[in-house]
C-alpha cells in the first residue's frame, strides 16, 4: 500500500487532487491509471481511498470512495533536539521520530550548537516522507527556535518533560499514560551545557537513563521516540 499526502484544501466533498511530486510519483513512477484506487492523507488524521479520475502533467484527481478519520492521540509527543550540524543525520533523526510516533519536533540551537544554517526544507521534506512511508496520518509539525529558552518560553502547563540523561532513572519506571503532553529533550553533539542543564531542572525535567553508553544524539532521540511514541493510531469513524 502506497499513500499519498495533498494539502486540506485540496479536498471536497466528493474529490482530491493531488500536485507536483505527489502526482508525478503517482502517475510516472507507480504508474498509476484511470480507474485505479488510490490512498491519500491530508497529513490531520484522515485516509481518503479514491478512484482515478484524471490525469494531468502536473495534477491527478480522483473521486472520493471512503474516508476513514483516525483518533488524535490522547498525548502530544514532542521530540525537543538540538540542531546537528550534519544534514543527513538531522534528517535521519526527524525521519525515525516521525515513524515512530513523534506529534511534534521542536529543532533548537543549543549553547554547543556549531553554527551553520539548517535547511529546513529538507527537515520538513524528510519528515513528510516517513509519515506517508509508516502509513501514518498525522503529520508532524516541525517548529526551530533559537535557544532551549526560546523554546521553554511556552506555555509548559500539563507537560511532562524528559530528558536523556545517562545518569536518570530507568526508562521503564517513567509512566507516561494519563499525560496530556510529553516534551522530550535531547542536546546536540557535545550535549547541553551547565547553563541549559539548569534550565532543564528550573521547569522540572525528569532525567531518563536510556543505557550505560553515550549515544549519538540521533540515537537518542530515536530511542526516546521509540520508547515513548505514539504506537496506535485506531479509526474511530467511516464515511
Amino acid at each position: 500500500m502506497n499513500q499519498f499526502f495533498t494539502l486540506p484544501e485540496h479536498v471536497s466533498s466528493t474529490h482530491i487532487i493531488l500536485t507536483g511530486q505527489e502526482a508525478k510519483h503517482a502517475a510516472k513512477v507507480l504508474r498509476k491509471g484511470i480507474g485505479d484506487s488510490i490512498y491519500i492523507t491530508d497529513g490531520a488524521g484522515i485516509r481518503y481511498t479514491g478512484e482515478v479520475e484524471h490525469i494531468g502533467k502536473n495534477e491527478l484527481r480522483a473521486s472520493i470512495k471512503n474516508k476513514h478519520h483516525f483518533k488524535t492521540p490522547s498525548t502530544t509527543i514532542e521530540l525537543c533536539l538540538g540542531l546537528i550540524r550534519k544534514r543527513d543525520r538531522l534528517e535521519f533523526a526527524v525521519e525515525k521520530a516521525t515513524e515512530l510516533g513523534v506529534s511534534r519536533i521542536s529543532l533548537f540551537r543549543a549553547d554547543h550548537t556549531e553554527p551553520f544554517k539548517v535547511r529546513i526544507d529538507r527537515v520538513e521534506a524528510a519528515v513528510l516522507s516517513a509519515m506517508k512511508q509508516s502509513l501514518r496520518v498525522f503529520l508532524p509539525q516541525v517548529n526551530t527556535y533559537d535557544s532551549l529558552d526560546d523554546l521553554f518560553e511556552r506555555d509548559l502547563k500539563k507537560t511532562l518533560i524528559l530528558q536523556a540523561d545517562i545518569t536518570g532513572q530507568e526508562c521503564e519506571t517513567v509512566n507516561t499514560r494519563k499525560e496530556e503532553r510529553l516534551m522530550m529533550v535531547v542536546g546536540p553533539e557535545g550535549g547541553l551545557s551547565d547553563r541549559e542543564q539548569e534550565l532543564l531542572k528550573l521547569n522540572n525535567a525528569l532525567g531518563v537513563s536510556l543505557g550505560d553508553f553515550r549515544l549519538r544524539a540521533e540515537t537518542a532521540a530515536m530511542m526516546m521516540s521509540a520508547i515513548f511514541g505514539n504506537k496506535k493510531a485506531d479509526p474511530f469513524e467511516s464515511a
